[in-house]
């Protein structure tokens, strides 16, 4: 039987307790390591970031955002890993090349993934690129990493690092994209990808 007073107390004392975890001082973040992609801050375009020169990761950019990326970034072509929503509606009217690989983060298919990362390569030779999903967290996360393995020559322990610990927004529900990313023999996935 439940005490409804021991009940209706600690409910009570749950602000109180809120209050006092909030007022905790709180150790300093550790700074971003300088190889990290690096967070912009552009109307629009949520969870952007600068992965290398040419090559941009973020969220579902809006109308605004593909405006501002064309215009201040620079970007030329865009990359999607959105299974459900196209950029088309939203990029009318730009000069942007739009590609679309649908991945769904609860079934990864290798050949979408292999797909977008000879995609971003060849973009990013040309122009500047913009990889997203919805978020800009997982399935980005996922060929980010990736393409740091394949052409930047980073561990996949340190692509892992980033992918989780860089403040994307990695949700922990997708174990299945660290287990992946560890998995993956990069040697066959070079071959797939033609990474020359």
């Amino acid at each position: 039987m439940i005490d409804r007073r021991a009940v209706v107390t600690a409910l009570a004392l749950l602000p109180l307790a809120a209050r006092r975890a909030l007022a905790q001082p709180t150790a300093e973040p550790s700074p971003r390591p300088p190889t990290w992609a690096t967070p912009i801050l552009l109307e629009g375009v949520p969870n952007l970031h600068r992965v290398e020169d040419n090559f941009f990761r973020s969220a579902q950019p809006s109308a605004t955002g593909f405006r501002n990326l064309a215009a201040v970034q620079g970007l030329r072509a865009v990359v999607s890993l959105r299974a459900f929503n196209a950029d088309e509606p939203l990029a009318r009217g730009l000069d942007l090349r739009l590609a679309r690989f649908p991945i769904h983060t609860w079934d990864i298919k290798r050949a979408r993934v292999v797909a977008a990362l000879r995609a971003v390569r060849v973009a990013s030779r040309e122009a500047s690129v913009l990889l997203h999903c919805q978020h800009g967290a997982d399935r980005t996360g996922l060929v980010t990493a990736l393409y740091r393995v394949l052409y930047q020559g980073w561990s996949k322990d340190d692509a892992l690092d980033e992918m989780l610990h860089g403040n994307f927004g990695y949700h922990a529900v997708w174990g299945n994209i660290p287990r992946l990313i560890r998995r993956v023999d990069v040697e066959q996935l070079r071959r797939e990808v033609d990474v020359s």
